[in-house]
């Protein structure tokens, strides 16, 4: 399942914003497996 933030904290404490990345939000994988594979 994927969730969407707004914003993502890097390993040392910064913060990352969509907006600053010309997005609304990041897209994130969270699930009990690996993300999937994009299929066409």
């Amino acid at each position: 399942m994927y969730i969407f933030r707004t914003s993502i904290t890097t390993k040392d404490g910064g913060k990352i914003y969509a907006k600053d990345y010309g997005k609304r939000a990041f897209r994130i994988w969270i699930g009990p497996g690996p993300e999937p594979v994009k299929s066409n």
